[in-house]
């Protein structure tokens, strides 16, 4: 489930970036380059945190096992 939202974000953010890219014609490669870092670079940040959520809820729920001390 995770790995199937994790690749509807990123298909998502390509097309944000094909869909900015045909819409002004005005602009220039740089700012058209400029759009699609910041849109690629906000769907890193939210992949990040929904990756550490769950990796933080895991653990909550699923604590390791205490350590053995010796005899």
């Amino acid at each position: 489930m995770i790995q199937a939202v994790i690749i509807a974000v990123v298909v998502l953010s390509l097309v944000l970036c094909w869909r900015n890219c045909h819409r002004d014609a005005g602009m220039t490669r740089f700012e058209a380059l400029r759009t699609r870092m910041k849109i690629i670079l906000l769907v890193l940040a939210v992949c990040g945190l929904c990756s550490k959520a769950v990796v933080h809820t895991y653990r909550h729920f699923n604590p390791p096992p205490p350590p053995i001390i010796g005899p």
